[in-house]
């Protein structure tokens, strides 16, 4: 969710709780100064809570008991693993884009446009009604004269009245109660909460609130002209004769509103005594428990990006796909987590984006900068050494080019001469997502070849003739877990367990499992394998979430692969796989594959690399597969704590669950719950 939608979501939270502590216990007092003090501070402090957190009361709501029960396992769970069978399609696909989010989104802006809108056309008016009000002075009073009969009413330091329809006595009344709104800067609590509704017209207790506000103003000027003597039944037989009397504008103090008896009963009503101001110090609890809440949120999102040792957390890496976040249980004596790929600890790596990093002057330029310092190894080639190097490096924010390394190389004296050139390669334009720059990863190839009848070196790729690429792809209906991945992951996180047996006895590793989905959604084929015979207690634990799970539904979107590879059937490595005019997108496997997930499909492909021409596919055109979608779910298991003597430390694939236990000694009178 974006972080002003989670912003306006905490201020209005804190605005509901301030009122409903206002509606429950101060709503009958007289304490009217104060009463408007405590919107005017609820307000504020609701505004910027949010930006503010204390890690130390963060920790009160994150705090877990640490029975035996509770211990025994933590999850983690990284993307889900899919391929089209019987292909061996790698699995890097990307999630699209929901319309339901860009019609809220619609929606709220349209809304928020209205009632901005709506704001400024108020304030015109106030000032158009002030350029044709006469301004005159009564009994030592500048006031506007409104040029027709509407109710009088304030604006800062303007008070307007049509004089004409007024005696004397209910003139003078009326300059009294619109001078205690001027005096007081009561339009400042207008405009105050006016601003508020704009962004949180969606919530009803703001509604409310800025009724009671507008009020508690009323009060205040009522208590201002009776604190000047005037007798309060006439002063209020004077308000019934104006209750009919058009309205200017919903943002200034009129003279009437319509809640005549709230404003009666409030000047008969005897004054409240000293010992009810208690009742406003509530207001420090409520404050502190949101600033707790806030900075255990806080805590959590820290956790959730890595920052916070204590946190447990799953390693997502789709590339520039963000995908939901689930962890089944945060531990504090956890000691390793499992083990985070180096793009985790740098800010978000993008591999397909609107804009492409690009090198100063260019594709041709770039080729250039290469041919000009790359010096060909003499070791290689005295050895006859040659090939093609294929090279990664990431193309940060300001342009600067770091993490060089080798995807696939050919020999150390060649790949280190590659690495060697890429990190002398100047600063680039760097690449761009909706309008901000953005941490890309780029794949170059660099081809070593040398020439039998001159010796020197030619590197393919620098040539200005673009190559040709055959992209082999095919389309078939996508199935989703009920509920979409958030439900699939927390349908495993809940169920899976580490078995008790298998702690005593310390066995740990890998479970690799796979089912398919059939076009009716249903689960067959399900294979499990482990590493070893005494693993069959956990192949049996995998085995029997797998059989839980429901029926699959069918998805909107389509599910397409294919693989890559250039003119010799080689594969091509970090081809750029776009759904043209998105963001949607992935890049191909070492072995050329990749796999996509489209909205519909009057959708193109757009297949692109360096130093080939950008292939085009509409997937219309695309061969209709009726295969199963095989799911591979690799589990592992891992035991930690005191009890452990040594914890799994072997490879764990990029899409696995983790389970963690944390060894347990048996003890008399305990069994496997299963």
């Amino acid at each position: 969710m974006h972080p002003f939608l989670i912003y306006l979501i905490q201020v209005n939270i804190a605005l509901a709780m301030f009122y409903l502590l206002y509606a429950l216990l101060l709503k009958g007092d007289t304490f009217l100064r104060l009463r408007r003090f405590f919107f005017i501070l609820a307000i504020i402090f609701s505004l910027f809570y949010p930006l503010f957190s204390v890690p130390a009361l963060g920790e009160v709501l994150n705090f877990r008991s640490t029975t035996p029960g509770d211990v025994e396992r933590t999850v983690f769970i990284e993307d889900l693993d899919m391929t089209i069978g019987p292909d061996d399609a790698a699995s890097d696909a990307s999630s699209f884009l929901f319309p339901r989010e860009q019609i809220l989104t619609g929606l709220f802006v349209v809304v928020t446009s209205f009632f901005v809108l709506r704001f400024f056309w108020q304030l015109f008016s106030i000032v158009r009604i002030r350029l044709h009000s006469k301004v005159t002075e009564i009994s030592g009073i500048t006031v506007c004269q409104l040029p027709e009969d509407m109710t009088p009413f304030s604006f800062f330091k303007w008070i307007f009245i049509h004089t004409e329809k007024h005696a004397e006595t209910e003139t003078r009344q009326i300059l009294l109660h619109e001078q205690t709104h001027v005096r007081q800067w009561h339009s400042l609590d207008i405009i105050l909460v006016e601003i508020l509704i704009l962004f949180s017209w969606w919530n009803p207790f703001v509604w409310l609130m800025k009724r009671e506000m507008a009020m508690n103003l009323e009060y205040l000027a009522d208590n201002g002209v009776l604190r000047e003597g005037i007798d309060s039944r006439e002063y209020q037989f004077h308000l019934l004769r104006l209750t009919y009397h058009e309205t200017a504008v919903q943002i200034v103090n009129n003279f009437n509103v319509s809640q005549l008896k709230q404003r009666i009963m409030m000047m008969n009503k005897t004054k409240s005594t000293t010992p009810v101001l208690a009742k406003y110090l509530l207001i420090l609890p409520l404050a502190l428990m949101l600033i707790t809440a806030n900075s255990a949120y806080a805590a959590r999102k820290e956790a959730k990006s890595g920052q916070t040792a204590g946190a447990v957390r799953s390693v997502l890496l789709n590339e520039n796909v963000s995908s939901p976040v689930l962890y089944d249980r945060e531990t504090e004596n956890m000691q390793d987590p499992p083990p985070v790929k180096k793009e985790d600890a740098m800010q978000e790596i993008f591999v397909v984006v609107e804009n492409m990093p690009e090198f100063p002057g260019g594709n041709e330029a770039m080729m250039q900068f290469l041919a000009d310092n790359i010096q060909y190894p003499e070791v290689a080639k005295e050895n006859g050494i040659q090939g093609r190097v294929i090279c990664q490096f990431v193309v940060l924010k300001d342009g600067t080019v770091s993490d060089v390394k080798i995807i696939r190389g050919v020999d150390p004296s060649i790949d280190a001469e590659a690495v060697r050139v890429l990190k002398m390669m100047p600063d680039w334009k760097p690449g761009t997502q909706r309008g901000q720059a953005v941490n890309v990863r780029f794949t170059l190839p660099v081809a070593f070849s040398l020439n039998k009848n001159e010796s020197k070196i030619i590197i393919d790729e620098l040539k200005t003739n673009e190559g040709s690429m055959s992209v082999q792809a095919q389309v078939q209906q996508n199935f989703l877990f009920p509920g979409g991945s958030k439900e699939f992951m927390r349908f495993i996180s809940e169920r899976i367990k580490y078995p008790v047996e298998a702690q005593e006895k310390g066995v740990q590793g890998v479970v690799n499992a796979s089912f398919r989905v059939n076009s009716a959604g249903d689960i067959t084929g399900v294979e499990v394998t482990g590493n070893s015979d005494e693993m069959a207690t956990l192949n049996n634990e995998v085995l029997r979430v797998i059989g839980e799970m429901p029926q699959w539904e069918k998805d909107e979107s389509l599910l397409v692969s294919g693989r890559v590879t250039d003119s010799g059937s080689q594969p091509l490595q970090g081809a750029s796989v776009i759904v043209r005019g998105t963001n949607i997108g992935t890049i191909t496997d070492a072995n050329g594959h990749f796999q996509l997930k489209v909205p519909a499909a009057r959708n193109t492909l757009s297949i692109s690399f360096v130093g080939y021409k950008t292939e085009e596919m509409l997937l219309s055109n695309l061969k209709s597969s009726s295969g199963e979608i095989v799911t591979n779910l690799p589990v592992v298991f891992r035991l930690q704590g005191d009890d452990t003597s040594k914890s799994y430390t072997g490879p764990v694939s990029e899409n696995a669950v983790v389970v963690v236990g944390y060894g347990v000694k048996k003890r008399p009178g305990i069994k496997d719950p299963r």
